[in-house]
């Protein structure tokens, strides 16, 4: 045998022995991982998949927090605010397919198939409509489509620096044929080990709900979720869910209560990409509801870390914890006679 196609023949089976025992390990870890760190919520199937949907408070009115994309374990990034609001309300947060607890699907990330399985998700652990929807960041496009189309479900939605369709020509983080080279090289590549050492922590200490001690659990989570398929397909979708939800208004029965953050306003204004003013358009919105607010908080984008109290003030005393809170679609009703 030729000696330099020897050469190449062993260090590419050294290669491959190398990927398959990188391959090995992470998903041993992964596995591992799931006895680890246990769900906090319940975990109920969804069109032959297992999704996580966590539960805070006792209130009469439910809150439906809607994530918003690349958020490692949604259940946790939403902390600040939901344990301000468990006191008044019950609050949900259902991880899609893809995030925190929840497997990933194969399923295309259509805003119609991520707003299906919620819905039955939702119900299935038992967290029946009305719900007032929270949608942060990709969530609104979410929020948008489901009072739209469901609005016997909705009594009311809160966005927090919410997308919105007019983003539809966002561009993706890096070329499509190399981020799905990168989900590929994630199962065999050390990079799960990388993330579990802890050399990301410095992105996700945001994410950690003020709790330090949950920083594992995200490790895991982002390691698994990182470069997914599914976080992938989620990105591929996003532009054609904008122009899915384009022209579509929240039912003018449902009252909207939108939370803009300065440096999202502000980023946008210096945007090269966008033409459109940040904060009027989340106005717009909020001001065809009967009865809508729109707010510009001092902050970035996730609101829900920096400024929790101010918006779980807010959000009392937009829906009172005391009063039974209608679908769009009864209140609508209710008004007509």
């Amino acid at each position: 045998m030729n000696k330099k196609l020897k050469n190449l023949l062993m260090v590419t089976g050294a290669a491959t022995l190398t990927a398959a025992a990188v391959y090995g390990l992470n998903k041993l870890d992964a596995k591992k991982d799931k006895k680890r760190y246990p769900q906090m919520g319940r975990m109920v199937e969804v069109r032959g998949k297992r999704m996580h949907v966590y539960t805070c408070g006792e209130g009469e009115n439910t809150i439906v927090m809607l994530t918003g994309h690349s958020t490692p374990t949604p259940s946790i990034d939403f902390r600040p605010l939901v344990s301000r609001l468990g006191a008044s309300y019950k609050v949900v947060v259902p991880e899609p397919f893809g995030y925190g607890y929840s497997e990933h699907t194969s399923e295309p990330r259509t805003v119609e198939n991520v707003v299906d399985e919620i819905r039955e998700g939702l119900r299935k652990a038992g967290m029946f409509p009305p719900y007032v929807l929270c949608g942060h960041s990709l969530g609104g496009i979410n929020m948008l489509y489901w009072a739209a189309h469901y609005p016997r479900e909705v009594a009311g939605v809160i966005g927090i620096d919410s997308t919105l369709p007019q983003q539809a020509n966002m561009p993706l983080p890096m070329p499509k044929p190399i981020m799905k080279a990168m989900t590929f090289l994630s199962n065999i590549t050390p990079i799960r080990l990388i993330i579990k050492a802890g050399m990301l922590d410095s992105k996700l200490n945001a994410f950690a709900g003020g709790d330090m001690d949950l920083l594992p659990v995200l490790r895991s989570h982002m390691a698994n979720g990182q470069m997914s398929s599914t976080s992938n397909n989620e990105l591929f979708a996003f532009s054609s869910n904008c122009a899915e939800v384009a022209g579509l208004n929240y039912p003018a029965s449902c009252p909207v209560l939108m939370f803009v953050a300065s440096e999202s306003q502000e980023l946008v204004q210096n945007s090269s990409t966008y033409s459109f003013d940040w904060m009027a358009e989340h106005e717009k919105l909020a001001m065809h509801a009967f009865r809508g607010k729109c707010m510009m908080i001092e902050g970035g984008h996730f609101l829900h870390h920096t400024a929790a109290e101010e918006m779980a003030n807010e959000i009392r005393a937009f829906f009172p914890a005391e009063e039974e809170l209608l679908s769009a679609a009864a209140m609508a009703s209710h008004k007509n006679h």
